[in-house]
């Protein structure tokens, strides 16, 4: 057998059966979609917004956004209905939503800096062929583990910290052994936007988050417990190879990230 620590280039990969999964308390694991992110602010904005109209009274009444279709575009408020005031077209309710994504994230990033995130490349085999161990959150959005790092915090212990918060069993029975090894890629967010790329456009002086994706060498035997609310998912390098619909660009990718890499299937 050769050991993952005599060389770079060689993973020790070895049968999903050798590994235990249990569950622990739910984990706040935010899909980051754009469509979920939506839905979530409509939902945090009419808990805190009210439209003020004017009627003809000159009383004011208010409704509650939640109200309001968030697919509508445009819509009038006319002289008759409202008073004297002049005629007035609102802003699409979408554009409004998107741009307090925007001023919240940009906020953020005035008291913090950049962003910098850290996930894990955890392999696991099934007849022969590796898998990557994915958190599933709802029915669709998966991700791999890890999370955003302190401000200041170690890369290394960093990632050990997420892996342990949402992956470990929470008893000293069962320390965690996470065995970070190299970074096999950099993905950058030029701006405040879903859109990632593996390389910072020379454009852009202050990227808003680094992601850096390590690939993490499992033991033989682990211990692992799922909060309640995610779903782990062992998933076949062919099922992401070129997948970017179902997986998105950056887990989509790893296979050719991995290419570099000797696989040693070893048995249980």
């Amino acid at each position: 057998m050769v050991s993952a620590s005599s060389s770079s280039s060689v993973v020790n990969v070895y049968p999903l059966a050798n590994y235990t999964f249990g569950t622990k308390e739910p984990k706040m694991e935010k899909d980051t979609s754009v469509a979920d992110r939506l839905a979530r602010m409509k939902v945090k904005l009419a808990w805190n917004v009210k439209s003020i109209c004017v009627i003809k009274e000159n009383r004011y009444r208010s409704f509650d956004v939640s109200s309001v279709d968030c697919n509508i575009v445009a819509f009038s408020v006319s002289c008759e209905q409202f008073g004297s005031f002049a005629k007035h077209v609102s802003q699409p309710c979408s554009v409004k939503l998107i741009n307090f994504v925007i001023n919240l994230a940009n906020g953020s990033y005035m008291k913090e800096g950049m962003r910098t995130s850290v996930e894990a490349i955890l392999l696991v085999q099934e007849h022969n062929h590796p898998h990557i161990l994915l958190l599933q959150i709802g029915n669709t959005f998966c991700k791999l583990p890890g999370g955003r790092l302190k401000p200041g915090e170690n890369e290394i212990e960093g990632l050990k910290r997420k892996l342990s918060s949402k992956l470990a069993v929470n008893s000293p029975t069962f320390p965690p052994n996470w065995q970070v090894g190299e970074c096999v890629a950099v993905w950058w967010r030029p701006n405040f936007e879903t859109v990632m790329y593996p390389y910072c456009p020379p454009h852009i002086a202050k990227p808003k988050e680094c992601k850096k994706l390590f690939i993490v060498h499992l033991t033989e035997k682990e211990y692992f417990a799922v909060p309640r609310n995610l779903k782990l998912l062992a998933v076949p390098l062919f099922e992401l190879y070129d997948n970017v619909q179902r997986y998105g660009p950056v887990i989509s990718t790893i296979p050719q990230q991995l290419s570099k890499f000797q696989f040693n299937m070893v048995s249980s």
